[in-house]
C-alpha cells in the first residue's frame, strides 16, 4: 500500500551525499521531499539490490532501502548503509537493467567506504532524525537554489574544488565497481549507459554548461564513454535479464506512475486496449483515485483470479476495501496477504490497523499480535508504532502505549515528543524490564538531539 511520510526538514546545510547525480530544479523545493511506504515496490527494489550486495560481500539485511518522493533523477547512500531512491529515477527507467546499474554504483560507495557522514547525525540521532537529516539535505543540495548558489559560489576557491575532485573520484571508483557486480551477475552495463544518456539530456535542461570542476561529479559524458568501452568488452547479450523481473519492474513503475500521477495521465498512458499486467494494475488504483471503488475491486479481482498467490494484489485490495469502509472484507484480504507473505511489516501493520477498526474488543489481541509482528519486521514505519499506541491504550496497558508513542515520535524525529513520552512510559513500566530499558534509550537519545539543535 502506497504511503507518504513527510520529513521534517532541518534549516541547516548538510554534508554532502555520495550520489548518482545531483541536479537543480525549480520541482522539488526542499520543504516536499516525503519518503512513500509500498511492499510490493519495497519488494522490488530489494530483490534488484540483494545479489549486488551480495556480490559486494555485504550483507543484504543490513542495508536499508527508502523510496523519496521526488521528481529528480536521484539516488545516494548516507548515514550508514541505507540507500535512497529517488521516485523520479524509478519512473524514469525504462528497463530494470538501468535501476540495477544506479544499486551496483551505489553499492560501490557503500564498499568503497565513500560515505559522507551528515553533520552530527549519524553518531546521535534515532533512524527518525537520521531520514529528517538525509532527505533534508538531498532536497537542498539537488533541488534547493540557494544551497546550489553557496556550492558555486564556494567553489571558487581551491580548497572546495580538490574537495569536489575527490568527490568524483569516488564516482568514478563507484562507477567501475558496479561494473564488476553487474559482470558477476549476467547483467549487461548497458542499462548504466542508458541511463547516463537519460542523465545527459536531463543535465543539459537544467545545468546549462556547467564549470566541471565545480561539479561533484564525473562529466556524463566522459562517464558514456566509460560505460560504452565496458559494453564492447563485456560477453554478456544484452537480453539476459529474465523477464519475470522486466515484469517486476514493469509492475513497479506502473504503480507508482498511478499513485502519483493524475487518473486522467494514467488511464491515457495504460488504455483499455493494453491488457499486461502492469496496465491493468494502473487502471486499477487510477479507478480507486477517480473514486470509484467498485470498478477498481472488479479490476483488482480479475488480476487475482489470474494470480491468486499474488500478496501484492491482495494488499492493494485490501487497501481498496478499507479505505471504502469495507473493513471485514479487507481484513479477509490482509490475512490472505499475510499467510503468504507473514514477516512483511507493512502489510501486518494495516491487517493490525483493519482490526483496530472494527471497534471489537474480542479482536484487539489480534490487532495487537500483528502490530508487534509488524514492528519485528520493520521498525522505520512510524504508522506501526501509532497502532500500537492505541491498541496497548485499550488494553489498559499504558506503559506499552507511551513507549510507543515515543518510538512513533522518533521516526518523525520530534525529540521533545520523544522525551516527554519515553519519561511516561519509565513511570510506568517495570523497571530493568525489556520495555522500560527501551524508554531509557529513546530518551537518552532524544535529550540528545535536544541538546545537538541547542548548540547548532
Amino acid at each position: 500500500m502506497l504511503r507518504g511520510m513527510i520529513r521534517t526538514i532541518l534549516q541547516k546545510t548538510c554534508a554532502c551525499l555520495c550520489a548518482l547525480t545531483l541536479m537543480f530544479t525549480a520541482t522539488a523545493p526542499a520543504y516536499a521531499a516525503s519518503l512513500l511506504r509500498d511492499a510490493e515496490i519495497e519488494n522490488t527494489l530489494r530483490s534488484f539490490i540483494s545479489p549486488i550486495l551480495t556480490t559486494a560481500d555485504i550483507e543484504p539485511d543490513t542495508v536499508r532501502v527508502f523510496i523519496v518522493n521526488d521528481k529528480t533523477i536521484n539516488a545516494f547512500v548516507a548515514g550508514g548503509l541505507n540507500i535512497f531512491i529517488h521516485t523520479g529515477l524509478i519512473m524514469e527507467s525504462e528497463t530494470p537493467e538501468m535501476l540495477m546499474g544506479v544499486m551496483a554504483h551505489e553499492t560501490g560507495h557503500i564498499s568503497g567506504a565513500h560515505l559522507s557522514q551528515l553533520t552530527g547525525a549519524s553518531e546521535t540521532a534515532t533512524i527518525g532524525a537520521l531520514l529528517s537529516y538525509v532527505v533534508g539535505g538531498a532536497a537542498m543540495i539537488a533541488g534547493s537554489g540557494e544551497a546550489g548558489a553557496a556550492i558555486m559560489s564556494a567553489g571558487q576557491n581551491s580548497s572546495m574544488r580538490n574537495l569536489l575532485s575527490h568527490y568524483r573520484g569516488n564516482e568514478q571508483q563507484a562507477d567501475q565497481a558496479a561494473i564488476r557486480y553487474l559482470e558477476a551477475l549476467n547483467i549487461p552495463p548497458t542499462g548504466m549507459l542508458d541511463m547516463f544518456e537519460l542523465l545527459r539530456r536531463k543535465e543539459k535542461q537544467y545545468m546549462g554548461n556547467a564549470d566541471p570542476y565545480l561539479r561533484t561529479h564525473p562529466l556524463t559524458t566522459d562517464r558514456i564513454a566509460t560505460m560504452r568501452s565496458a559494453i564492447q568488452h563485456s560477453k554478456i547479450p544484452a537480453d539476459a535479464v529474465p523477464q519475470s523481473t522486466i515484469l517486476q519492474h514493469q509492475r513497479m513503475v506502473a504503480k507508482l506512475y498511478a499513485f502519483l500521477e493524475s487518473p486522467q495521465r494514467t488511464f491515457a498512458r495504460y488504455p483499455e486496449s493494453d491488457t499486461s499486467i502492469p496496465a491493468q494494475i494502473a487502471r486499477a488504483v487510477a479507478w480507486f483515485r477517480t473514486p470509484n471503488a467498485d470498478k477498481a475491486i472488479a479490476s483488482i479481482n480479475q488480476l487475482i483470479a489470474e494470480l491468486p498467490n499474488d500478496p501484492f494484489l491482495l494488499d492493494l485490495k485490501g487497501q481498496i476495501l478499507f479505505e471504502n469502509g469495507r473493513v471485514d472484507e479487507a481484513i479477509e484480504t490482509y490475512k490472505a496477504a499475510t499467510a503468504i507473505l507473514p514477516r512483511n511489516g507493512l502489510i501486518l501493520t494495516d491487517l493490525g490497523k483493519s482490526y483496530l477498526a472494527q471497534e471489537n474488543p474480542a479482536n484487539l489481541h489480534m490487532a495487537i499480535n500483528a502490530l508487534e509482528r509488524a514492528a519485528r519486521a520493520d521498525d522505520t514505519n512510524h504508522q506501526t508504532f501509532r497502532q500500537l499506541a492505541v491498541a496497548y491504550g485499550k488494553q489498559g496497558n499504558q506503559g506499552e502505549s507511551y513507549l510507543a508513542l515515543a518510538r512513533e515520535a522518533a521516526l518523525r524525529n520530534e525529540p521533545r515528543d520523544t522525551l516527554l513520552y519515553a519519561k511516561e512510559a519509565l513511570s510506568i513500566l517495570n523497571p530493568n524490564s525489556p520495555a522500560a530499558l527501551q524508554a531509557e534509550d529513546l530518551a537518552r537519545e532524544a535529550r540528545e538531539l535536544i541538546k545537538t539543535k541547542k548548540d547548532s
